[in-house]
């Protein structure tokens, strides 16, 4: 996973509990990855305890596509606080190559590219900590 380098401190990182410290975890040492059901195979995302599809509680950490399509995106001008200086600040709605649709910051310019345009997970590091967001493919 491709790493994109930002000075000072994240915005707002998530809150951080026992099973999302693996995904985060994971994320800084450039692996995007998720909860998968060991009873039926789904991909869940954000992570989970239980299995969205037959509510089994096997779960397992499965690696997730870092590739996927635009399916829609936006400017938030209105932006809390803490992400003001990121204003306005460019997210989208990404389809992932496994099925998984997720929301995200779209980095390095991937505001501007048109829908299904195909777009990569990078990891966004801070000095404090690590986010995520789609970046263009070029």
């Amino acid at each position: 996973m491709r790493v994109v380098e930002r000075r000072g401190k994240a915005p707002k990182l998530p809150a951080e509990s026992q099973l999302t410290h693996w995904f985060w975890q994971g994320l800084g040492n450039g692996l995007f990855q998720t909860t998968r059901c060991r009873s039926c195979d789904r991909l869940s995302f954000p992570p989970r305890p239980d299995c969205p599809q037959c509510l089994a509680s096997d779960m397992e950490w499965a690696p997730l596509a870092t590739h996927g399509k635009v399916y829609t995106s936006t400017l938030i001008r209105a932006v809390p606080t803490s992400f003001i200086e990121s204003a306005p600040l460019p997210v989208g709605v990404i389809d992932l190559d496994d099925g998984i649709r997720l929301l995200c910051w779209l980095v390095e310019g991937a505001g501007r590219l048109p829908l299904d345009s195909q777009v990569e997970i990078v990891t966004i590091r801070y000095e404090d900590g690590c986010l995520f967001g789609a970046a263009p493919i070029s």
